[in-house]
């Protein structure tokens, strides 16, 4: 499958690890459960899915971008409901997993495969929607993220977004015996540490140390402002607020938001201000990222969108 190259070692890296859980076959890497069959079920399934943030949005007939969202169904629910719908993700085995479902349902989605921060390969003003979940915890640099789905969404399409909370992700195994700690400064920049990078679900047990930045609130909220993108909406939740054992995920999650979610809006043209458009304060926004280090084997594809069921 053609992909866009990858813009750091960071993409390098946590694209090894995707592949790595797809191939063990975590939930987040394959559509859960069953959408119903007819429109109206399976606009609430998609409701559903996306907590309500989607609103009154029109599926029908509007061009939309499931930016890094291979795995799950809300490229083909959207397709289903009428949009001309693609799919962009850096893991091979994501997309071709969703390429399977499609193909045995008779639905036409647009893949590709690369880097979220390079949205070259997609044309200025081509998206009406751009739906991005849970996965900009994955690069250092969200604002460039950001601008990229700014530059190719249509004056008035939505971006909605959503990312761990800053907060609460920098507490995770932060369990003392009598109470949670930060593993890292809410104003410290870099990835987050990680003690325990084994991933488990039921009987499957995968260990992969990807890497993970707690994005401020502050440092999102601007890089919206400085790409003309206007916040209409705003979450912040957890999946589930029943709590569980003390020092448990469960716990924590019921006392913080485990996620937080943006409903954006393209208004125009992005403000002028430099600090802004990166969304990040001068001292820590980097110039450029490092240059890419290709792995073994790893050559330049033909940066093509491929498109079929």
């Amino acid at each position: 499958m053609p992909k866009r190259v990858a813009v750091d070692e960071v993409a390098a890296h946590n694209e090894r690890m995707w592949e790595r859980l797809a191939k063990a076959g975590i939930p987040y890497t394959r559509p859960q459960g069953s959408p119903p069959k007819t429109k109206a079920g399976k606009r609430r399934f998609l409701d559903e899915l996306t907590d309500g943030s989607l609103g009154a949005f029109e599926t029908h007939g509007k061009r939309v971008l499931c930016l890094a969202g291979g795995g799950g169904w809300h490229a083909i629910l959207f397709a289903e409901l009428g949009a001309d719908a693609t799919l962009f993700d850096i893991s091979s085995r994501q997309l071709e997993t969703v390429r399977r479902v499609a193909r045995r349902r008779g639905t036409k989605l647009t893949y590709v495969r690369g880097d979220m921060r390079d949205l070259s390969v997609l044309g200025n003003g081509e998206f009406d929607l751009v739906y991005h979940n849970h996965s900009i915890v994955f690069v250092p640099d969200a604002g460039r993220v950001i601008a990229e789905v700014a530059r190719v969404l249509a004056v008035g399409g939505l971006y909605i977004f959503s990312t761990m909370h800053p907060v609460t992700i920098r507490m995770y195994e932060g369990w003392t015996g009598t109470g949670w700690r930060f593993k890292k400064r809410y104003f410290d920049d870099g990835p987050i540490p990680i003690v325990d990078p084994t991933w488990e679900f039921g009987k499957i047990r995968v260990r992969a140390p990807t890497l993970e930045y707690g994005h401020r609130t502050a440092d999102l909220v601007k890089a919206c402002a400085g790409s003309g993108l206007v916040i209409d909406g705003l979450w912040e939740y957890s999946p589930s607020y029943e709590g569980g054992p003390a020092g448990s995920e469960d716990d924590l999650e019921r006392q913080l938001p485990a996620f937080i979610r943006f409903r954006a809006r393209k208004i125009g043209a992005p403000a002028k201000s430099p600090s802004a458009a990166n969304g990040s304060r001068r001292r820590t926004d980097p110039p450029a990222p490092p240059a890419f280090a290709p792995p073994p084997g790893y050559s330049r594809p033909n940066p093509r969108r491929t498109r079929g069921r």
